[in-house]
């Protein structure tokens, strides 16, 4: 079966979180969504313009700049592919279509499959948008098909409600979750991290070293650890150091490193090939990011290729314990969370004991030092006092450098993603 992955026109309300990448390229809970779909099909993105010509020009090195493959391919293992498909024996004939806003989880999985296994189209829209549909279209037009699909850009999630597909009015519609604001997706993640590690443990590929942690192949865990409680999954290559502390549930991405004395705690990711030290709590660090010194992130999401730097703080409780307001398209809202700490974009940075306030936003290929108690804009600097900007070509040079320590190569597309995200587009919330 064909996935297709879309963007629809709300998903810039998720701001500096999806500036630099697709919405389905997030990480939420265990997975992204573009990893998690892989079980049904061949994954094709159909996402904004810029990131459109990203990928195709990222086609070169098989990875685009946030860590996820390009491959036209993009499953999981055949075994566990044939299991999902069980049951559906003419999939070949429809393409599932999967809003990116959609939140990579079990309870998505389990809608997913009980659509499918209507064997018939359909749609199943969420408050006013299309969130799941079913069309058939025979597999010697799939090519045809999908390239007029990736034309319609963010107007597809418009052409799918105009195709008169069988309306699926269900409780399907009360568990999968769209997150619609960029504070929703600290709640996603919170409620989907524990049903995404018991999935990736489902694959039967770890070992259960000690009880609750449970390693892939080739990770390596420097004795004394200390586990608190599970589940924590380590994938392959992973390394942790000795006199570390684990409160899961806690995934960590493959070639990842968590220095020694580190203090993980619950409902924590780490993407591919990070390096973690200090105190974390209830946040995402997409792959290729560091924060490899002492200093606290909490309840937080961190981009890739970012830099947190020693000594960094994040607030995420307000002295009055009340609620956290939250910086959006549509002004300031109150995000509902007593516990809301930073979203730093992909290629962002900050200096040595910056302390940045509850609910900020720290942009795309920004740079953040001392006090930090407003929104960083994109490719800006917050120097404690001191604003400056940053070029495109300037990001493009620090990136490059930071890629060649992890032996990647910045290609031509990474610097032109930088300058079109320069040229104009909107940033913050």
């Amino acid at each position: 079966m064909q996935v297709i992955v879309f963007e629809d026109d709300a998903v810039d309300a998720l701001g500096v979180a999806v500036q630099a990448r697709p919405a389905c390229d997030l990480t939420i809970g265990a997975f992204s969504l573009v990893e998690l779909l892989g079980r049904f099909g061949p994954v094709q993105r159909v996402v904004r313009g810029h990131l459109e010509r990203h990928l195709a020009g990222a086609s070169l090195r098989q990875m685009a700049v946030w860590g996820g493959a390009v491959e036209k391919n993009h499953t999981l293992s055949p075994h566990r592919h044939s299991r999902m498909e069980d049951g559906f024996g003419d999939r070949e004939q429809f393409v599932l279509f999967v809003n990116a806003r959609a939140v990579p989880s079990a309870d998505l999985i389990r809608a997913i499959q009980k659509l499918l296994n209507n064997h018939n189209t359909c749609c199943l829209e969420c408050h006013g948008y299309v969130a799941i549909a079913i069309v058939r279209e025979p597999p010697e037009q799939r090519d045809r098909f999908i390239e007029q699909c990736k034309s319609l850009g963010t107007g597809l999630s418009q052409w799918l409600a105009e195709q008169n597909l069988n309306e699926h009015q269900s409780s399907l519609q009360h568990v999968v979750e769209l997150v619609s604001e960029s504070h929703e997706l600290f709640g996603a993640h919170e409620r989907a991290i524990e049903g995404a590690i018991r999935m990736r443990l489902d694959q039967g590929k770890y070992e259960e070293r000690k009880q609750g942690l449970y390693l892939a192949a080739d990770a390596i865990v420097e004795e004394p650890v200390v586990v608190r409680r599970g589940p924590i999954v380590v994938e392959q290559g992973a390394r942790i150091g000795p006199f570390v502390c684990l409160d899961g549930p806690i995934w960590i991405g493959r070639d990842a490193r968590i220095n020694p004395h580190a203090w993980i705690r619950e409902a924590t990711a780490i993407g591919r090939t990070c390096i973690v030290g200090g105190e974390v709590l209830s946040s995402v660090i997409e792959s290729y990011s560091n924060k490899s010194h002492d200093g606290f992130l909490g309840h937080s999401r961190v981009g890739s290729w970012a830099n947190i730097a020693a000594g960094t703080i994040t607030s995420n409780l307000k002295v009055t314990y009340g609620t956290i307001r939250s910086h959006t398209r549509r002004g300031t809202l109150d995000s509902g969370r007593q516990f809301l700490g930073a979203t730093i974009g992909d290629f962002a940075k900050t200096g040595i004991h910056t302390s940045i306030s509850c609910g900020v936003s720290i942009g795309v290929a920004a740079m953040a030092a001392g006090n930090v108690l407003r929104d960083v804009p994109d490719f800006s600097s917050d120097l404690g006092g001191t604003a400056s900007r940053t070029s495109p070509q300037q990001a493009s040079t620090v990136l490059g450098r930071m890629m060649a320590r992890r032996g990647i190569a910045l290609i031509p597309a990474d610097t032109e993603l930088l300058i079109e995200l320069a040229a104009g587009l909107p940033s913050g919330g």
